[in-house]
């Protein structure tokens, strides 16, 4: 994903883009985790799952929008 980010950027603002590309991904490895442990408390373990699911099914949506 990260050769994407950087294919697709202009030279002049491939670093910026990269860098902000890492600062989403890594700030959801620990959102994320937080996210899904607190609504598996809350729910259960097949609701997790499916929150997971449908929030990487929004992102790839999101994402495929924007870069067209």
């Amino acid at each position: 994903m990260i050769a994407a980010v950087s294919d697709l950027s202009h030279p002049t603002w491939r670093a910026s883009a990269i860098g902000v590309y890492r600062m989403w991904r890594d700030a959801g490895y620990a959102v994320g985790a937080i996210t899904i442990g607190f609504f598996m408390d809350v729910f259960n373990m097949t609701a997790s799952f499916y929150l997971t699911a449908i929030l990487m099914m929004a992102s790839g949506v999101l994402v495929v929008a924007l870069m067209d």
